[in-house]
């Protein structure tokens, strides 16, 4: 599996495509952690509007990719780390 497709994966793209390619490998190109990268674009999806069409409501996809990105935080113990070590 390539980086590409596992942002992807990571990032539920094949249910609520948001990004194109092009954006995507731009990001992995930068060199940051897979995961890092992920949890960004979910606080970026999760920011999606619901969207009416008619007499039919999409809802927001807002709790499922704040819950993503809250997955993905690097620091889950909680635990604070000084700065200077």
């Amino acid at each position: 599996m390539t980086d590409l497709e596992k942002l992807k994966e990571l990032i539920d793209e094949a249910n609520y495509p948001y990004f194109d390619d092009e954006e995507l490998r731009g990001l992995i190109d930068k060199g940051f952690d897979l995961y890092v990268i992920a949890r960004e674009l979910c606080l970026i999806k999760a920011g999606i509007e619901e969207m009416k069409l008619g007499d039919v409501v999409i809802p927001s996809p807002r709790n499922h990719f704040l819950m993503l990105a809250k997955k993905y935080r690097q620091n889950q113990g909680r635990v604070v780390v000084r700065a200077d070590e």
